[in-house]
């Protein structure tokens, strides 16, 4: 197997769930643009890995402001209705100039659907 056709079939695994989770934050939470992006952790884990038929996602805000608490909130919660545990998140923009910006995000766990 080529490593582009590995590639590939890593990207698009997700895509449909990324598009769709994307669009719902947007008009369930009123915040703007986010961008979804989800893949499994590396297979061949030990059974008492937490991490064993988990796979991971991050949600990020294409924006320069920081989000309100509440409303920060809100968003949170969506993300957690939908069955998704969270693991970090961050409602600050922020920059290290000349060398990259921090947008605000949220990362998450989730099982691992079957294949």
């Amino acid at each position: 197997m080529k490593l582009t056709d590995i590639i590939l079939e890593y990207t698009d695994a997700y895509k449909s769930i990324e598009s769709s989770l994307a669009r719902d934050i947007e008009r369930s939470t009123d915040s703007g643009d986010c961008y979804v992006s989800m893949g499994d952790y590396a297979g061949g884990r030990p059974d008492d890995d937490p991490l064993k038929d988990m796979s991971f996602g991050t949600v990020t805000f294409k924006t320069s402001n920081d989000f309100e608490e509440g409303h920060w909130d809100k968003i949170k919660k969506y993300v957690e209705s939908r069955g998704y545990d969270i693991t970090q998140d961050s409602p600050y923009f922020d920059e290290d100039p000349g060398e990259r910006y921090y947008y605000p995000s949220i990362k998450f766990h989730f099982k691992t659907p079957s294949k």
